[in-house]
């Protein structure tokens, strides 16, 4: 009877998956190997993506167009939050229709909104 050793990933041997998480990665040494490397920066990429807040009310851009199961596609939408739940909706409608699933860890950006402040004189 043969007994096998499983061949174990490193990070020199560039994995795909970059989703190592951030209390792992502190415990790695220093390393010059350039896939090792490449591989760190993009699992700390990736938590930087998903750490960005998400607030109630905010307008956000995905990288790409979405089409959902009603039809619609669109790449911009207003952010609503319920406790931990987060789904949107589209531009200038005021309830919640579309979940999107690791929405976090997209590369979406912000769309700036100019507010005007009412004048108020003393």
């Amino acid at each position: 009877m043969s007994s096998t050793n499983p061949t174990r990933l490193t990070e020199h041997m560039g994995p795909c998956e970059a989703e190592c998480p951030e209390r792992i990665l502190a415990l790695l040494g220093d390393t010059d190997e350039p896939s090792a490397l490449n591989w760190r920066r993009r699992c700390i990429d990736n938590l930087a993506r998903a750490a960005r807040p998400l607030e109630h009310g905010m307008r956000i851009r995905l990288p790409s167009p979405f089409r959902f199961t009603d039809g619609y596609e669109g790449a911009e939408f207003t952010v609503h939050k319920r406790g931990r739940r987060v789904a949107l909706s589209r531009p200038g409608v005021s309830y919640p229709e579309y979940r999107l699933s690791g929405l976090r860890h997209l590369s979406w950006t912000v769309v700036p909104e100019t507010k005007v402040h009412k004048t108020v004189f003393a």
